[in-house]
């Protein structure tokens, strides 16, 4: 049993709204057009949960000789998941888990490829699970170089929810990866305040990511206010663009918890622990507009 608590900890079990959050938006949006299985809404929970589960565990593997060695303020939801610098799992079992997640999410992928003849399920695997290991490697090095922001959006935003759309209908239209955008932007907002609490391990070790980059403080928080006004932007012009129904605007209820999480931000400019309750919102402004969007779509 505690073997198991460990492993749970390990793939940061909960965080894993960030994969369930695009497969409901991509599974609302085929409901729309008259396409629901109850299955093969679990299997794309299973698919882009397994590209969750590895990239957080081979985020931890790479990290455990750069930023999470040093890094001295750790929260609950920065920092990594500290079970290799607490001795409690090896590093090598990290790679291996990760192996193991990302072969479930690949052999479902290429079953349902096979199953439902149709290529576009195996290209968009593929590129979920690359986004995923490019992210962290030390060859690529997306959270170090500045492109790992986009990628992590791109990945849990469009690219899941055309996944969980396809894997319904067998089929792809420009609104199962437009649905995505504003899913993917909360999701870089998640990613980028995140590093206010690691921004000195990060700078420390050369991770050049966009809060290093910007220097922390005001300028960090310009950052995170524009990529979170986007998610919203984009959906008030999905709308007038007639791409999204007006109901998908019941979404934006979440702007004053939105405004909260900058404003308790700005006043601990990234402080542990003072930061934490901030983060912890910002989690939830995720998880809360993303089933408002999926109600929206949804919801004839």
């Amino acid at each position: 049993m505690k073997k198991i608590k460990l492993w749970l900890t390990a793939i940061r079990v909960p965080f894993f709204s960030a994969a369930i959050i695009p497969v409901l938006v991509g599974t609302a949006l085929s409901s729309r057009l008259g396409n629901f299985h109850l299955i093969k809404l679990f299997l794309a929970l299973l698919i882009v949960i397994s590209c969750n589960a590895g990239a957080n565990l081979i985020n931890d593997y790479f990290d455990a000789l750069g930023s999470d060695l040093i890094n001295q303020a750790p929260t609950p939801f920065s920092g990594g998941s500290r079970l290799i610098q607490q001795g409690l799992l090896s590093r090598k079992a990290f790679y291996k888990g990760a192996k193991v997640t990302y072969g479930i999410a690949f052999l479902t992928v290429f079953i349902l490829t096979c199953v439902c003849q149709n290529l576009s399920i195996l290209f968009l695997g593929i590129a979920g699970i690359i986004i995923g290991i490019t992210y962290s490697a030390s060859k690529t090095y997306g959270m170090g170089r500045g492109w790992g922001e986009l990628a992590v959006g791109m990945g849990f935003g469009p690219l899941a929810t055309a996944g969980s759309f396809l894997l319904q209908t067998n089929f792809l239209v420009p609104e199962a990866f437009l649905a995505g955008i504003p899913v993917g932007f909360l999701v870089m907002g998640i990613l980028i305040l995140n590093e206010f609490p690691d921004l000195e391990a990060d700078r420390t070790v050369g991770k050049r990511n966009w809060i290093v980059r910007a220097g922390g403080g005001v300028r960090g928080l310009w950052i995170y206010l524009t990529v979170i006004s986007l998610a919203y932007f984009t959906l008030a012009a999905g709308v007038f663009w007639g791409v999204f129904p007006a109901k998908i605007l019941v979404s934006c209820f979440t702007i004053p918890l939105a405004v909260w999480v900058l404003l308790k931000t700005n006043q601990y400019h990234g402080k542990n622990p003072e930061i934490i309750p901030a983060l912890a919102g910002n989690v939830g402004l995720h998880f809360i507009t993303g089933l408002l969007i999926s109600v929206g779509l949804w919801w004839k």
